[in-house]
């Protein structure tokens, strides 16, 4: 780093797994670039808020079940 301090940016990410599969994503501009569905939360919405969201966005998907999670 340069030892300058850096400012964090919230984001929330899925780890979709079924039958033992990891579901990644990519965008048309970087099809090489694989990541996991999610993004950076809009003025007051919650992280569940956020993730749901993003699913719905990025895969026309909404959970099903618990959305659980951890923080650094």
């Amino acid at each position: 780093m340069d030892g300058q301090e850096r400012e964090g940016i919230d984001v929330v990410a899925a780890a979709v797994i079924d039958r033992g599969r990891l579901l990644v994503v990519s965008k048309k501009s970087a099809p090489d670039l694989f990541y996991l569905p999610g993004g950076k939360p809009e003025p007051g919405e919650s992280e569940e808020q956020t993730l749901a969201r993003e699913l719905k966005e990025e895969l026309g998907a909404a959970p099903t079940g618990a959305l659980t999670g951890s923080r650094p």
